[in-house]
């Protein structure tokens, strides 16, 4: 009876907000546009796509398992589901990088009270607040909105795509680390992009099972994915659950080392020459342990408070890499569809950020 009761307040209810629509898919008549409109690229980018210059060898994929400089997430806690999460990564940061917190917000109270809350858990010359231009919405998915990082003949610079959110901070943040942007007119997310440092790529396709309506990765051309990314080798997923990103399902631990919780999956990316790492599947549906975050030496790996939990820390330590692991309850973030800890952060090299340059000033805040 006292297992019933449990069930009922508590895992039945999670399993309902698990089978919702996502709240940041875009609705409907979004969808249909972004469907309709990455298909009028690609038969425009089809006229390129074997021309000599849409070859790019000059561009390479950042990867996350090198050496990250900045770690950025924003100023929303998601009702409070982000919370500790945040407050985690900001307490056990490495040393080597500094943690950048955005917001749309001018409000210089604000910006303090943003400055005040971090600061009791990272040292405030390891901290930076800045405001980045207003839009209709401050992206709470950090990892899909900002721009992609990439190296473009050996210097870091940015990939701007469109974003349905219409969160564009992309030419700001260029002025921020003072790099190259560059720019491609397709919609798509950040978090769908999964890279190893030898140019291999991964995007799950997903033009039709997605909740609330219809998204189409599958629609741009690997020729964009080469010449703005550096994806010397493109391997394209069938989405099979989840929101339908990469990084929801395959991650590169190394060059040649993934961590996958799709069985589905383990075959095709064994063709491709990767020692596949199968991690457990979590009990709810947009639960996933491959939503984690590394930063130099340190992984941060989403738990969930299930028996899967122990197997999953298990798989990591097994990749014998070095890593000091710490494991972080995102429960009740992941049960909303609201992502984990990579959807909500992105890493960046430890190129420097400029000064304060006359175009942006007071858009960092000092107190």
């Amino acid at each position: 009876m006292k297992s019933l009761f449990c069930y009922l307040l508590v895992c039945f209810p999670l399993a309902l907000l698990a089978k919702d629509p996502l709240p940041q898919s875009p609705d409907d008549l979004t969808l249909q546009r972004m469907l309709e409109h990455n298909r009028l690229q690609s038969l425009l980018e089809a006229k390129i796509a074997h021309s000599p210059e849409s070859r790019n060898n000059e561009i390479s994929p950042f990867v996350e398992y090198g050496q990250t400089g900045y770690i950025f997430f924003n100023d929303d806690n998601y009702s409070g589901y982000a919370t500790e999460i945040k407050n985690k990564i900001a307490e056990t940061l490495p040393v080597d990088t500094k943690l950048v917190v955005y917001t749309t917000s001018s409000n210089s109270s604000y910006l303090q009270r943003i400055k005040e809350r971090f600061s009791q858990f990272i040292d405030e010359d390891r901290l930076i607040v800045i405001s980045v231009p207003s839009s209709s919405v401050t992206d709470f998915w950090s990892r899909d909105g900002l721009p992609i990082p990439v190296w473009n003949k050996g210097q870091f610079a940015l990939v701007d795509a469109r974003y349905y959110y219409n969160f564009e901070p992309d030419a700001f943040l260029a002025q921020l680390f003072d790099v190259l942007k560059t720019k491609h007119d397709y919609f798509f997310e950040g978090g769908n992009l999964m890279a190893n440092s030898l140019g291999d790529c991964i995007v799950v396709n997903r033009r039709r099972s997605y909740p609330g309506g219809t998204s189409d990765t599958a629609a741009i051309p690997d020729s964009v994915f080469q010449r703005h990314y550096g994806c010397n080798r493109l391997l394209r997923l069938r989405h099979l659950k989840g929101i339908g990103h990469a990084d929801e399902v395959v991650k590169f631990m190394g060059d040649n080392i993934v961590v996958t919780d799709t069985p589905e999956y383990v075959e095709q990316l064994e063709e491709y020459g990767y020692k596949v790492h199968l991690l457990p599947e979590p009990s709810l549906q947009y639960e996933t342990y491959v939503n984690s975050l590394q930063v130099n030496d340190t992984l941060y790996v989403p738990l969930f408070g299930e028996p899967q939990d122990k197997q999953a820390l298990s798989v990591y330590e097994s990749l014998d890499l070095g890593l000091k692991i710490i494991a972080i309850d995102t429960k009740f973030l992941a049960t909303r569809g609201q992502g984990g800890i990579h959807c909500i952060t992105q890493n960046y090299p430890p190129a420097p950020i400029s000064q304060i340059l006359r175009q942006i000033q007071g858009e960092f805040f000092t107190p």
